[in-house]
């Protein structure tokens, strides 16, 4: 086997080369991706809780406060806001 190295001269495409800012070629349009263990999936995905009861119970009294969020927070973002439109 020989190969040739030059610098100056790029080698000729092959084939199989996916051409440079052409899609990749994928499944053809009539054929599905393979879908084996969707349902599995799913069924791992509908078992999951949507919260966390840990953190919620951590926040309720926060949240029922009605200093929440707490005033330096206000302040604070109002301050951000006004800088922000005063540019």
């Amino acid at each position: 086997m020989q190969i040739e190295f030059s610098p100056s001269q790029l080698p000729a495409p092959r084939a199989s080369d996916p051409v440079n800012g052409a899609p990749a070629r994928g499944p053809a349009a009539g054929q599905n991706p393979s879908l084996q263990g969707v349902a599995e999936l799913q069924s791992k995905l509908d078992q999951l809780a949507l919260t966390r009861p840990d953190k919620m119970s951590a926040l309720q009294p926060q949240v029922s406060s009605l200093q929440y969020p707490p005033d330096e927070l206000l302040n604070g973002i109002a301050h951000l806001l006004a800088i922000h439109f005063s540019q």
